[in-house]
């Protein structure tokens, strides 16, 4: 597994978690998209320059708190692996803690993050890079 490539998610994650759009921007290639599943964002690309403000004003409309956390990560290839996430948040007017887990397929270029598409569980994820649980535990 790419050491830069499991430092990019955590510092990327950080960042999101800062709402650090400067250095999110220079982690990312110009042209990367998010393709998301998550809570107030599901279904939609979040794609070039403005992807960031979208994906935080989706946010906000549902959350009044959000926190995102990295779990485990598993190696696909040299440019590729599937990193679990945690989002966490209080509902914007309810007040209700909300949990959800995706699993977030990164692909790399040039070292830097050129997408990350968003499945609703693991074998979504893993089917997606072309691998079966089978495959996915013989690496580990």
């Amino acid at each position: 597994m790419s050491g830069t490539n499991v430092e990019l998610v955590r510092l990327g994650i950080d960042a999101t978690n800062r709402r650090d759009l400067a250095t999110l921007e220079a982690m990312w290639t110009e042209d990367g998209e998010f393709r998301s599943t998550f809570a107030a964002s599901e279904g939609r690309v979040f794609r070039g320059r403005q992807r960031f403000r979208d994906f935080f004003d989706a946010l906000d409309e549902v959350f009044d708190d959000i926190r995102l956390e990295v779990g485990e990560i598993t190696d696909v290839d040299e440019d590729r692996l599937i990193a679990v996430l945690r989002t966490s948040g209080r509902g914007k007017g309810s007040g209700v803690n909300v949990e959800q887990r995706n699993w977030t397929v990164w692909t790399f270029v040039d070292s830097k993050i050129a997408r990350i598409d968003s499945y609703m569980n693991r074998t979504e994820a893993l089917e997606a890079v072309g691998l079966s649980e089978q495959d996915a535990h013989a690496d580990s």
